[in-house]
């Protein structure tokens, strides 16, 4: 045996899981610390272009080689990888592709910049995860949460010497976008030493005086990653504590410190609910980017195209990366990366319940809480095109896929054996959807009814547009000519700006007589200069088609009055040194440009679906219920006995081997008689104790027919009802309940006197008698050992039912007495964590667990080897089977009969 666990094979090939090498990898760790620490000083330094093209070519030359070979650190060898077996997302994968593709076709600057930081984030994650060792994760976090704290305790000198939101050590409020990486690693370390508390803190406090707003509020989310570790539902109370907490201090803090407040409330005008929220000017770039969303909403503009939308340098980005992603890709680009991220988080949430120790708990938790804060940072911030921020929480998210290599630790309760417990299974993506194809069809109704609402209600809004020429009064002198085309290229952006204004709009309105608010007409005026022409498009929206026109065509004019009059000296008689001409009228538009009920009705209808699957992958992601004999064998390590299909008249019909001699249900219980036999084949258990950690999931009707199925076999076979709290198998039998077990171990009679007989007379039945008030010491008495000794030496095999084993103590008492254990689950009722309680319970009384009945399965349709296939319909006869050679049931249901 190798000291990994591997065992070589004949010729010196080596078969099971390849061994963990115990040298952390340590490139990726040093690129995601160096970027950390750096906090966004590089970009600053206008290097963050070449920095991400170092990047995407280091990770372009070494991912191929990693992702098909990969070192094996004891052997000192190159082991084959399946590159299909990379556990990046399908739909990751395919958005870098979409997002190379467009780069190509648009060929601009910013569309490669932005391609090459999407393209080295996939191909990082695929990396880290493909490098991934033994101490790894531990390490990356730590140095990361070190590189932050050194980096925010600078920072937090510096505001004492220079103030908040200073750019001594570090860029003005870009800091704040990094810092909060720093958390990431800082969270989930920091119960592991006595000052691991203070390391998130100091972030925090460093993350709001650098006066990043969005960032801030994402640092005291994740700060709430301190109490909620998916350990138990108390959580939830201490995370609400700990926001209240944390929300009074910000505002204090805020409310009290003139320069938070400045920042965080009155830098603009904007309000939200009712309450001055700062915006710093997003609003009207989110209006400009979804008024061009809407003229190409699937497809997008191409890559980088919304910089070249608000060309302004001090306004290039969105602030808004859904939207940003929207506008470049279209919905289906966006549907993409949402997806992307969310089964990235889904993965997450499944490694770090089924953590092997804190080490992978911690770098597992650290991927989550990176997913989550990046998808809320970047609702008002440009954060996907940030390579300062993307690649330590590429090299987060990598190392957790990596960390959860195949055969190692516990998967997901649900999660097929046989594959990666990293890797997205989409059968399980598809399966998952399936099961809760309910809810999501009703949030895609709703989004639907949404949409459509929105567009009945919405009332129709025209747009009209016109433009203008910019040119200078020059001489036909060639010098003179290139000198006033660049001047009026330098002030067309500034015209633009101006026509928007409440004072072209009060002209306007004033020329044409109408009743109009200034401030209001002129939000519904908008001016675009297009890049490296001298053209201006104005464009007005109004409720009426003539009217929209017709404004469109005055603020033209008045516009070109106005910048003339501007441009004129006062008190000369020089002509102005531009002219303004018209070269395009507003004509009245043939249709509504707003509501466009098949595109609101689309986004209601994609917004719906996409809520209703990403809910479903969180209510799988959360759900530890067992639902197949492979998710029950792998949490509880007990081997399957069998598994009952699910049978709506069980309730009222319990035995189904004698009520429906050929079911489907009743061929399963004779599986489980038969695999019991395999449970010990040393010592052949006859007192059989039939149990289940919770009430409810069958193990009443698993022990009835059980006893019948054995009873079949011709063996004296006795039932014996023990669950003296809520009996149930006379009723079951239809037999007398008012003597039975509790009358024998308190003297009033022997067995023999109260012992029913079922199933045509096989059967011998010891009901429970009446209910004592104290069952527990009843059930582990000496008298109780006694009464199941007399039985076992006058039947071949006593079945035992008994109460659940967490709800009440009875079982683990009454368990010490009998030869084993065979343990209930109710499929998709009874959570992982239940049954592992319930296995440990028995074994720590010392009875031997014989195996594992998953009860009320939706079992697949398949059909039986051989092509056998008989069905009993209600009123249809059974009909004899024609002998034939025996099989393996019946060969080892004669083992079972002597």
């Amino acid at each position: 045996m190798s000291r990994n666990g591997g065992v070589p094979a004949p010729g010196g090939v080596r078969t099971g899981r390849p061994p963990e090498r115990r040298r952390p990898r340590l490139p990726l760790v040093v690129l995601a610390t160096f970027w950390t620490l750096t906090g966004g000083t590089v970009s600053s330094l206008g290097l963050g272009g070449p920095a991400t093209a170092a990047i995407f070519l280091g990770v372009a030359l070494a991912l191929p080689a990693a992702l098909v070979r990969r070192p094996d650190g004891l052997a000192r060898r190159l082991e084959p990888v399946n590159p299909r077996r990379s556990p990046v997302p399908l739909p990751l994968w395919a958005f870098a592709g979409w997002a190379a593709a467009s780069a190509v076709h648009q060929r601009t600057d910013p569309g490669t910049q932005n391609a090459l930081v999407y393209l080295a984030f996939v191909g990082l994650i695929a990396l880290a995860a493909t490098w991934t060792s033994a101490g790894s994760g531990l390490l990356l976090l730590r140095l990361m949460r070190a590189a932050a704290v050194v980096a925010a305790v600078a920072y937090l000198i510096t505001v004492a010497r220079h103030g908040a939101g200073n750019s001594v050590l570090f860029p003005k409020r870009i800091f704040g976008e990094a810092i909060w990486v720093g958390m990431v690693a800082a969270v989930p370390l920091a119960g592991r030493s006595r000052w691991g508390w203070l390391a998130p803190l100091i972030l925090l406090a460093a993350d709001f005086l650098s006066l990043s707003r969005t960032s801030a509020a994402v640092c005291a989310v994740l700060l709430l990653g301190l109490v909620v570790k998916g350990r138990g539902r108390g959580e939830l109370r201490r995370a609400a504590l700990l926001a209240a907490v944390t929300g009074l201090a910000a505002l204090l803090l805020v409310t009290q410190y003139e320069p938070l407040r400045d920042r965080f409330v009155y830098n603009d005008s904007h309000t939200v609910a009712g309450l001055a929220v700062g915006t710093s000017g997003r609003a009207e770039l989110w209006a400009t980017t979804w008024a061009a969303i809407r003229q190409a909403p699937w497809t997008g503009h191409g890559i980088g195209s919304v910089e070249l939308l608000l060309a302004d340098p001090g306004l290039g980005h969105p602030h808004n990366d859904y939207l940003r992603l929207w506008h470049d890709f279209g919905a289906l680009g966006l549907a993409l990366w949402v997806a992307a991220v969310l089964l990235l988080v889904r993965g997450a949430l499944r490694r770090r319940r089924a953590a092997r120790g804190r080490d992978d708990w911690a770098i597992h938790q650290a991927a989550l809480l990176a997913l989550v804060g990046l998808s809320l940072n970047v609702l008002t911030s440009n954060l996907l095109v940030y390579v300062f921020v993307m690649v330590p929480i590429a090299v987060v998210v990598g190392t957790s896929l990596g960390a959860a290599g195949p055969s190692r630790g516990q998967r997901h309760p649900n999660h097929p054996p046989g594959t990666k417990g990293s890797t997205v299974d989409l059968r399980a993506f598809a399966k998952a959807v399936a099961r809760r194809w309910l809810s999501i069809t009703l949030l895609a109704l709703v989004g639907l009814g949404c949409g459509l609402g929105v567009a009945a209600l919405s009332v129709p809004q025209y747009e009209a547009a016109s433009q203008i020429f910019v040119s200078t009064r020059a001489t036909g002198d060639i010098a003179e000519l290139n000198q006033g085309s660049a001047f009026s290229q330098a002030r067309v952006q500034s015209y633009a700006e101006i026509i928007p204004s409440p004072t072209i709009a009060k002209a306007v309105a004033d020329r044409l007589g109408l009743d109009l608010d200034p401030a209001a007409l002129a939000h519904r005026i908008t001016a675009t200069a297009k890049p490296n022409t001298v053209l201006i498009d104005i464009t007005v929206t109004d409720v009426r088609a003539a009217r929209a026109a017709q404004l469109a065509n005055a603020v033209a004019a008045e516009a070109g009055r106005q910048i003339v009059a501007l441009e004129t000296p006062p008190g000369q008689n020089a002509a102005a040194p531009v002219h303004i001409g018209i070269t395009r009228t507003a004509a009245d538009p043939s249709g509504p440009v707003s509501p466009r009920p098949l595109l609101d009705a689309g986004a209601g209808l994609f917004a719906g679906l996409l809520a209703g699957v990403g809910l479903a992958l969180l209510r799988d992601a959360l759900d530890t219920t067992l639902r197949t004999a492979e998710a029950l064998a792998g949490t509880a390590g007990l081997p399957v006995l069998g598994s009952v299909p699910f049978d709506k008249h069980a309730r009222e019909d319990a035995l189904a081997v004698t009520h429906a001699a050929h079911g489907a249900r009743a061929e399963a219980y004779r599986v489980v008689r038969t695999n019991l036999q395999f449970a010990q084949v040393d010592r052949r258990p006859r007192i059989i104790l039939v149990t289940s950690s919770l009430a409810g999931e069958g193990k009443t009707n698993t022990a009835a027919n059980l006893a019948l199925s054995l009873a079949e076999t011709g063996r004296r076979t006795c039932l014996v009802d023990a669950d003296l709290r809520s009996p149930s198998v006379a009723r079951a039998f239809g037999l007398v309940q008012d003597a039975g077990l509790t009358s024998v171990l308190i003297g009033a009679a022997g067995f023999a006197d109260v012992m029913q007989q079922a199933g045509d007379g096989t059967l011998s039945v010891l009901t429970s008698g009446p209910m004592p008030p104290n069952p527990a010491e009843l059930l582990a008495s000496d008298r109780m050992r006694q009464v199941l000794e007399e039985l076992a030496d006058t039947y071949d095999t006593v079945v035992v039912d008994s109460a659940p084993l967490l709800p009440v103590a009875d079982t683990v008492g009454l368990s010490a007495l009998v030869d084993g254990a065979v343990l209930v689950v109710r499929a998709g009722r009874t959570p992982a964590e239940r049954v592992q309680a319930g296995v440990g319970a028995l074994r720590s009384a010392g009875t031997p667990v014989l195996g594992g009945v998953l009860s009320m399965a939706q079992l697949e349709r398949q059909g039986y080897g051989y092509g056998y296939g008989h069905e009993v319909r209600p009123g249809t006869p059974a009909t004899a089977e024609v002998p034939g050679p025996a099989t393996g049931e019946s060969a080892a249901a004669s083992r079972w009969a002597g």
